[in-house]
This record gives C-alpha cells, sequence and structure tokens, in this order.
C-alpha cells in the first residue's frame, strides 16, 4: 500500500481521503474550440477535478525531414496557442483545474502566463530532462508520466526535482499501451515507483485500460491521482478516441472512487457509536448452591448486552465461593462471591 499527497493550489489530494480525478482530452476535441468546452463541462458534471491538454506542435515534437509516421497526424491535432487563455479562464469559471501536458520549453512560459494548475510531462518527454527542469523552474504543480520506461528514466527525472516542492511533483505509473491490456497494466508497479523515489512523492496512475476497473483498483492501493482519457464519442476518428471512456463511464468512475475513499475510512479500528455493544458474559452451567466454589467447567460464555464478568475476566470468579443460589443459565456477578 501506498501513501500520496499532492498540493494544487491550497488543496491536498491524499490518499484515501481525497482523490485527484484527471479527466484527459488530449487531442480528442478534434481542434473544435466548442467541443472542448463541451467537454469540461461534461468533466466537471462527471464530479472531475481537472480536465488535462496537450499543447505541442508537430515540427518541434518530431522531425518531418525524416518522414516520421506520426507527423501528419500530430500536425492535424496541434491546439492553436490563443486557446490556452480561453480555455484556462473557462475551467476558473467553471470551478474545474486546467491541466495540460507541454511539449516544447515555450508552451511552460505559455501556461504559466495563463495560470495553468498543473503541468503533466508526457510519458516520452520524461526523458527530457531540460523540459522537466523548466517545468520544476515554473513552480506550477508537476506530474510526470512513466510510460515506456523503468528503473534508469525514473530516477534521472527524480534527480532534477526541487526537493522542496516534493508534495507539488508526483508521477503517474502507466503503461504507453493503448489500450493496456489486464496483464500489462502491472498495477504493483506504483509500489515499485514509490520505492524508487524514497515515498518522498505522489505515485498516480494514468489508465489506458478500457474501463474503470485499473482505476478504482489503483485508489484501493493508495494511488491519489488518476488520469484516464475521454471522449465523446469512442467511435469518432482520431488517435486516442478508441480507447477512453465516454462521459456516463466517467460519471461512474468518478462515483466508484468517492465511493472507494468513504470505504476506506481511516487507519485504526474502533467501535462505532451506531454498533450495538455486544459482551461474552459468564453464565451458570446448571444450579449452584450457596457456599460453591466455581470451576470453569461450571460456566457458560454467552452473549448479552447487560456488562457481567466477561470471558477475558474469569479470574475474578474462579475457585472462589458464592454467597447464595444461583440458578441455571443465570448472569454471574462478582458480588455473587465473598
Amino acid at each position: 500500500m501506498i501513501l500520496s499527497k499532492f498540493q494544487v493550489n491550497n488543496i491536498f489530494y491524499e490518499s484515501f481521503k481525497k482523490t485527484l480525478i484527471i479527466a484527459e482530452i488530449g487531442s480528442n476535441h478534434d481542434n473544435q474550440l466548442n467541443k472542448c468546452k463541451k467537454m469540461i463541462l461534461e468533466a466537471k458534471k462527471a464530479g472531475c477535478d481537472a480536465v488535462k491538454f496537450q499543447l505541442f506542435k508537430a515540427d518541434l515534437l518530431v522531425s518531418k525531414k525524416y518522414n516520421h509516421k506520426g507527423y501528419k497526424i500530430l500536425k492535424k491535432l496541434e491546439m492553436d496557442e490563443s486557446w490556452i487563455p480561453i480555455l484556462s479562464k473557462f475551467c476558473k469559471k467553471n470551478k474545474i483545474l486546467f491541466a495540460c501536458s507541454p511539449f516544447y520549453p515555450k508552451a511552460i512560459d505559455l501556461l504559466k502566463k495563463n495560470k495553468c494548475d498543473i503541468l503533466k510531462i508526457a510519458s516520452p518527454e520524461i526523458k527530457n530532462i531540460n523540459l522537466i527542469k523548466k517545468a520544476v523552474k515554473s513552480g506550477l504543480p508537476l506530474i510526470i508520466s512513466t510510460g515506456d520506461t523503468g528503473k534508469e528514466e525514473i530516477e534521472r527525472a527524480f534527480k532534477n526535482l526541487k526537493k522542496k516542492n516534493f508534495y507539488k511533483t508526483a508521477f503517474l505509473h502507466c503503461t504507453s499501451k493503448y489500450p493496456c491490456d489486464d496483464l500489462s497494466a502491472n498495477l504493483l508497479g506504483l509500489n515499485y515507483i514509490k520505492k524508487l523515489v524514497d515515498n518522498k512523492i505522489s505515485v498516480g496512475y494514468s489508465d489506458h485500460t478500457i474501463d474503470n476497473l485499473a482505476s478504482s483498483s489503483a485508489v484501493c492501493m493508495g494511488a491519489n491521482i488518476i488520469e484516464k482519457h475521454i471522449t465523446l464519442n469512442k467511435k469518432s476518428k482520431g488517435p486516442d478516441h478508441f480507447f477512453a471512456i465516454e462521459v456516463n463511464e466517467l460519471s461512474k468512475m468518478v462515483k466508484t472512487i468517492r465511493r472507494i475513499e468513504k470505504l476506506a475510512g481511516s487507519s485504526y479500528k474502533s467501535r462505532l457509536n451506531s454498533e450495538n455493544t455486544v459482551y461474552i458474559n459468564c453464565f451458570s452451567k446448571s444450579n449452584l448452591k450457596k457456599g460453591h466454589v466455581i470451576k470453569l467447567e461450571k460456566i457458560l460464555f454467552k452473549r448479552d448486552f447487560i456488562k457481567g464478568v466477561q470471558a477475558h475476566e474469569t479470574k475474578k470468579i474462579i475457585n472462589k465461593k458464592l454467597k447464595r443460589n444461583l440458578i441455571a443459565n443465570e448472569r454471574i456477578e462478582v458480588k455473587h462471591f465473598y
């Protein structure tokens, strides 16, 4: 089990108390600003804490010169920088956190200028140490995904974080597989990453599976951040729609996670005020006469709602003489003995 705490503005998102649920819109807005707004409203309605977008330029992300296979797709999905202030204000108006993945240095400056609440380093960019350094320098809460990585990449990124900002930094366990099958999810990786970062910063989960079970399970394991891709229609064209969940599924996921938070309770066990206190008391096994020296074999142990001599207190009565007669099945009390 992992325990994590992540701070955004003045709110702490803690394991088993309050999970930061991020609806990853990514590029599923299909380059339509109105669709962005609609997805923000749907995420808010579902109960999410944040929405996340991606700010990249295809020419800065991959090399067109070498005919990178993803260039044409990425070029179509570029978000216009002029949308950033609009989306940030829209999120604030609707009281939902605005998170974004910057893929080039100036994107970080633009996001900070427009009061982005959370920066998110995408899995491939965990290897872009200069981008991470600039993100750390921004002072904004920072989340780093760990798909397509192992011990070396995670430790290298961790070494470039500021110790004084550990509460504002988190890693997300994930796999860069879309969709991610059950055998590849490896939720125990949450514990592994937590150990790699010396239990000092949050470890959450970026879920690429096709349903909500992995996200809910990760919360049960202590993840305090959940990121899930969303779409308005899984059948829409685009690279991320088919494995994302639709808003009705998103709502169910949020409700399940919020219920898990309630079910988790606290880290100690005590009797509830609403519980009926049941005692296991000592009762006479048969009729016993005054002066009888009580022995263990003459005692029955039964449930009772009135406190008498309890099962763990037999030393108080064993080998003692009765002051009066007892009838069979009578509750035994200390006052019955000399």
